[in-house]
């Protein structure tokens, strides 16, 4: 039977980790050949992970951060196959581990509540989006009735004012709100506290803005989710006429 292991990574983020295979019988380590390895992205389509066997006989897996980016979030399922060495010279092609890989966007943050303090960067002209999570002592996830976040630049202008929404409002109803520093929106996130969303059309200026985020959660009490800097990327190219 393969060994049942349970990975996590990050969208975005290279990834390695490395698989030593050993016989259940003695507790040493066999010797293997030819590994290949694939995780299950939907019910019909499988991804191929990158493996070879170390100098030290261990599989090692691998994806790049553009392979990892292409992953869904959630639990998917992977399985490892190897040529393994039985006895003095019969070689079995079979299972050698299998169990599920957690993937998690870059873009979930959970503050911890004696870290709040976060730096947020994006680059000017895109739509910028977030998921911010909020946990109570026991561990379960906080809902909020109400929330603003705004930035503000050296001089104490305010460049970022987003305001809360019951449910996700429309790109049109985004846009046409004015002034344009109000260009985005928080509003409930499924299985998470908010999703901060800023407009692609947001007049927020290059540079870096200190910001707080406040929320209110069901029982009316205020607090500060997030506080840091928004740091604001000049883009190179500009919109075509």
């Amino acid at each position: 039977m393969p060994t049942n292991v349970q990975y996590t990574l990050t969208r975005g983020l290279p990834w390695t980790r490395h698989i030593c295979v050993k016989s259940k019988l003695t507790h040493y380590r066999v010797n293997i050949a030819n590994p290949s390895a694939f995780v299950a992205i939907s019910s019909t389509n499988k991804k191929q992970i990158t493996t070879e066997v170390t100098p030290e006989g261990i599989i090692k897996l691998s994806l790049d951060e553009l392979e990892t980016y292409d992953l869904p979030v959630g639990a998917l399922d992977y399985d490892v196959w190897a040529d393994v060495t039985i006895g003095l010279n019969e070689t079995v092609y079979q299972p050698v581990a299998k169990g599920t890989i957690t993937v998690s966007s870059y873009n979930n943050i959970t503050p911890l509540e004696d870290s709040d303090e976060m730096e947020i960067r994006y680059k000017q002209r895109t739509d910028f989006r977030r998921i911010f999570t909020l946990t109570d002592d026991e561990g379960d996830i906080l809902t909020i009735q109400d929330a603003y976040l705004q930035a503000k630049d050296s001089t104490g202008t305010t460049v970022l004012d987003l305001r809360w929404y019951a449910s996700v409002p429309s790109e049109a109803t985004v846009i046409a709100l004015s002034p344009a520093n109000r260009r985005g929106y928080l509003a409930p996130s499924t299985g998470a506290t908010l999703e901060m969303h800023i407009s692609d059309t947001n007049n927020i200026s290059v540079g870096s803005h200190n910001f707080d985020l406040f929320v209110k959660d069901s029982v009316g009490d205020w607090s500060c989710l997030a506080q840091g800097t928004i740091v604001v990327e000049a883009s190179i190219s500009s919109p075509p006429a």
